[in-house]
Formats: structure tokens, C-alpha cells, sequence
């Protein structure tokens, strides 16, 4: 007995994955454009804010600072939700003790850094952990 399946083939599903196609073949070239200015906006903002903050994986926030011409880097903790705002966990004082010297007695100054770069509009800061 032969086993027949049927095979239907979606036209309009052949165009959509063609488009996508196109569309990826056409950006891969402006990668290292935004790759450049984005590297242009991170060393003007160290230059003369003296700091950085950008997203570290799916979920970490890295917030970086120019300290006699090196970048100090420290991670802080954060989630990604299914819905509603990114949430970043802010270090308490005893885990704050954790950081890096140059980092250590400057919590304050850092969150309140890292808030006005990032904004609440799709960041919420959780401060009770």
C-alpha cells in the first residue's frame, strides 16, 4: 500500500519568504554602517558625559565609565518580560560592597546615571531586591 501525502504549495507564503529574503539581503550591507555609528555615539558619549549605559545580552544592563583614559565596566542585573517594561534590578547597599573600588560608595550616582540614560518609559527599577 502506498502512502500518498498531499503537499499544497502557498503561493503567497513563497512571496512573503522571498520578500524577507530580500529585505535581509538588502540590510546585511548597512550592518557596519549602524555598527559604526553606533561605536560613534558610545565614544562621544564617554568622551563628554564620561559614561555609557547599554543593554549586556537579553537581560543585564552594562553601565561603562572613562576614568584616566580606561573604560571601567560593571554589569547590573535585569529582566526581560514577556510584557510591560524591562525590569532592572538595582543592587542593594550590602551587594553594591560587591562592585569594583572605583565603583564602591557611588551607588547613588550610578542608578541615578543609569535611569536618566535608559528613562522609564520601557524600563522599570526594582529596588526592593
Amino acid at each position: 500500500m502506498k502512502f500518498l501525502a498531499s503537499y499544497n504549495v502557498n503561493s503567497e507564503s513563497q512571496w512573503k519568504d522571498s520578500l524577507m529574503l530580500l529585505l535581509i539581503l538588502m540590510l546585511l550591507p548597512l550592518y557596519p554602517f549602524f555598527w559604526v555609528v553606533y561605536q560613534l555615539r558610545r565614544q562621544y558619549s564617554l568622551r563628554f558625559r564620561g559614561y555609557w549605559v547599554t543593554r549586556k545580552g537579553r537581560d543585564s544592563i552594562e553601565y561603562q565609565e572613562r576614568l584616566a583614559d580606561k573604560v571601567e565596566r560593571i554589569i547590573i542585573d535585569g529582566e526581560m518580560m514577556a510584557v510591560g517594561p524591562h525590569v532592572v534590578y538595582v543592587p542593594t547597599d550590602e551587594e553594591w560592597k560587591k562592585m569594583p573600588e572605583w565603583a564602591q560608595g557611588r551607588r547613588d550616582e550610578i542608578i541615578g546615571r543609569v535611569k536618566d540614560f535608559l528613562g522609564s518609559k520601557n524600563y522599570e527599577y526594582d529596588e526592593s531586591s
